[in-house]
């Protein structure tokens, strides 16, 4: 990975700068010393099965090189009247493609075989009293051992695409500042940007949802079998990873502050936003079916919270020597000066939920088809008063729900639910935390604090996301909370900290 800049700062005039800077980075294609990789090739004839669709073994790196990654960026600060100051900025960023997810791309460089009996026939493979039948495994010329055994649904690969480039991401912002008085500072900013051709991996080798609809014949045998009935029915999972992913981001943010005056200094912002993308982490790749429609992940990320407070602030009390009171020394500043507090507060809505189902009376294609989401009937969302579990709060199936079943139902046989990804707004957060110190001089050299720390100073208890699995079989389990945030984390419950600190 080699990259270059280029960045100077260029006053137009006395109240306009620009800092203008141009980036380039190159990345080498994924490659091995000697080439021992694999790749997946849907035109390559499988010598293991005669069939469409194999490994190949290239020499040559698993993708070609991208060149075209230049990338601008300026930014301007522009102070066109006295207390006002404008900022803004555009950037292009390119991200690395890096090496294999989880390794991929040498699956013939490791011998595995499966023993399973054949799609559609339930009896056991062998006996255990038998043992397993001696594996022989083969080594080819090159150093690869290819798949052995009858049931090719657990024969995955990787697909890397030949034509993957770097992902970019678009980095856009604009905010005015206006100074209400030398200690105060109100801002009003914008932040946006949008991920483009990020990497996700897809499902490639499977049949439509409606694939047998309307003839129920047919219907029965790919519901037996529905591995004889996939494009490629020599392998099982087929995940293409490619540029494939998207993803936005727009705030706007209102910032009040007050610099440091008469010991007092704070700052507090709200934050309104909206993330959203097709799936929230590189490399993943799993959709409501029909899975070939990627748009229909396109939804609110999992971590999009959309509205967020946060306020902090410091006061040095006016007590002891040097301060406003009591400007003195001797035992009653030991005893009274030098004291500082400091509180933070923070409010934010919850994570979306995404809804699953379970115990469905009616049969649906294996998962590699799409993800199962249930239907909607309603409109599910967190009911008022949600904090009030109920008195017997350790044993999950008897507190009281967070949200409600009601809105919720089993698709129909062999069909997608309705329901979307990132539906519902989850539990919110809210988290305080303070402190107080006192700074004692020794000496000259010397000096001794004594700080208190103490978080979630109200003990507002803040828990994680409830269960979301729709069962009609086990109705108790939807909507409860099962775990709440750990002691010492962001939200989590109270715990003090008292520190003593010697410095010199």
């Amino acid at each position: 990975m080699h990259s270059f800049y280029f960045q100077d700062d260029w006053r137009v005039s006395p109240s306009l700068t620009l800092n203008l800077g141009l980036r380039y980075s190159n990345e080498s294609p994924f490659n091995t010393k000697y080439g021992s990789m694999t790749n997946w090739d849907p035109a390559a004839t499988d010598d293991v099965t005669g069939l469409k669709g194999a490994f190949i073994h290239t020499k040559s790196p698993l993708s070609k090189r991208d060149n075209n990654n230049l990338q601008p960026r300026i930014g301007m600060a522009w102070h066109p009247l006295q207390k006002w100051v404008i900022r803004g900025g555009f950037a292009v960023n390119t991200v690395d493609i890096k090496f294999p997810q989880a390794f991929g791309q040498f699956e013939e460089y490791t011998a595995s075989a499966n023993l399973q009996s054949p799609p559609g026939n339930p009896t056991p493979v062998f006996r255990l009293s038998a043992g397993p039948p001696n594996i022989p495994y083969m080594i080819r010329p090159n150093g690869t051992s290819p798949y052995l055994g009858s049931n090719f649904g657990s024969r995955s690969a990787d697909m890397w695409d030949p034509a993957m480039r770097n992902p970019y991401v678009l980095n856009y912002n604009l905010s005015v500042q206006y100074e209400l008085n030398p200690s105060y500072l109100l801002e009003v900013s914008y932040q946006g940007s949008a991920g483009i051709g990020l990497l996700e991996r897809w499902q490639l080798n499977t049949f439509p949802v409606n694939f047998a609809t309307g003839d129920p014949a047919l219907l029965s045998k790919v519901f037996a079998a529905p591995q004889n009935y996939r494009p490629y029915t020599n392998f099982g999972d087929v995940l293409m990873r490619s540029n494939f992913g998207h993803s936005t981001y727009n705030s706007g943010t209102i910032k009040l502050e007050k610099r440091y005056s008469r010991g007092l200094t704070f700052s507090t912002f709200y934050t309104y936003s909206k993330a959203i993308d097709s799936q929230d982490s590189d490399n993943a790749g799993t959709g409501v079916a029909p899975i070939q429609s990627r748009a229909l992940e396109k939804a609110r990320a999992g971590y999009d919270r959309n509205h967020r407070y946060s306020a902090h602030a410091s006061y040095e009390l006016p007590i002891g020597k040097g301060r406003r009171f009591m400007n003195r020394g001797g035992i009653l500043n030991v005893l009274f000066g030098g004291y500082e507090i400091s509180w933070v507060q923070s409010l934010e809505t919850g994570n979306p939920l995404t809804f699953s189902f379970a115990n469905s009376p009616f049969n649906y294609y294996p998962t590699w088809v799409g993800s199962r989401r249930p239907n909607l009937n309603g409109k599910p969302e967190i009911r008022d008063g949600w904090r009030d579990v109920g008195p017997d709060r350790f044993v999950t199936n008897n507190e009281n729900a967070v949200i409600s079943m009601d809105p919720f139902s089993y698709p129909a046989a062999f069909t997608p639910g309705n329901a979307g990804r990132n539906i519902v707004t989850g539990l919110p957060l809210v988290w305080s935390t303070s402190s107080a110190q006192k700074n004692f001089k020794i000496t000259e050299r010397f000096n001794l604090q004594l700080r208190l720390d103490y978080n979630n100073t109200l003990k507002t208890f803040n828990f994680d996301a409830p269960t979301t699995t729709v069962d009609y079989q086990n109705p108790k389990s939807f909507g409860k909370i099962s775990s709440d945030q750990r002691t010492a984390s962001w939200g989590g419950m109270p715990l003090m900290d008292l520190t003593l600190k010697l410095s010199w």
